[in-house]
């Protein structure tokens, strides 16, 4: 269970790392998860940013909340940025759990956040490894599985539609040209839907409504829609 936020194009990484935190911290929206409750996201974060057209990563197991090297992001210059904040479900708190997972495939270098629980024991191909011990990489090497390195909106869908005890697979994979977010749940929409908003020159995509973007035009996927974003034409293509 996690909070994700995406955006490509022009944008102020500072605001949105202040949202994130926000977010993270429980001091945003009211959902089922924190009716009666704090219900903080504190288990590690991550980045993934786009500089000289490769992405970069970095990861935390300090809640974002309380982690000063969240500071050298703040005046980062890149046309896309992803950000996860972790709430652990499965598996420990440690480096290996934290997102994103990243593997290289085919001339692909993906990344995937994940935002859910998989009860499922889903099967992958025997060349996927898995490093840590979360649900959310193994639904990963599943999406990659039997693909030869190619994922499309078919396939993703093909593939989430065989998943069937879960609380979400909300996801977003990226590798740099292309991005691909799915909301994807069964349970607790309020807490699972993402919202995305498109401006003339940016497409934010997050698990909340952002507060310093609370004024624009934010619509919320459906359950089982798929985005598609290129990074070349700043498009969403909804299915």
């Amino acid at each position: 269970m996690c909070r994700m936020l995406f955006a490509i194009g022009n944008f102020n990484i500072d605001r949105l790392i202040q949202d994130m935190i926000l977010m993270a911290s429980d001091k945003n929206e009211r959902h089922e998860k924190n009716l009666d409750k704090e219900f903080r996201h504190g288990d590690g974060w991550g980045i993934v940013y786009l500089e000289n057209n490769n992405l970069k990563i970095f990861r935390s197991i300090k809640a974002i909340y309380e982690d000063d090297q969240i500071n050298q992001f703040k005046n980062l210059q890149s046309n896309l940025v992803i950000l996860h904040a972790r709430k652990a479900s499965k598996g420990s708190v440690n480096i290996q759990n934290v997102h994103p997972f990243e593997y290289k495939l085919n001339g692909h270098h993906y990344f995937f956040f994940h935002n859910g629980t998989i009860r499922d024991e889903l099967a992958f191909d025997t060349n996927y490894k898995l490093v840590g011990t979360t649900d959310s990489e193994r639904l990963f090497y599943y999406l990659l599985s039997n693909n030869n390195g190619q994922l499309t909106e078919k396939i993703l869908r093909s593939k989430l539609n065989k998943i069937q005890d879960y609380t979400a697979a909300n996801f977003i994979v990226s590798d740099g040209k292309i991005t691909y977010a799915s909301s994807w749940y069964a349970e607790n929409p309020n807490y699972y839907t993402l919202k995305y908003v498109q401006r003339p020159d940016s497409i934010i995509l997050a698990s909340e409504i952002l507060p310093h973007y609370q004024d624009s035009n934010w619509q919320k996927l459906k359950n089982h829609d798929i985005i598609v974003v290129k990074t070349s034409d700043l498009r969403i293509k909804k299915k």
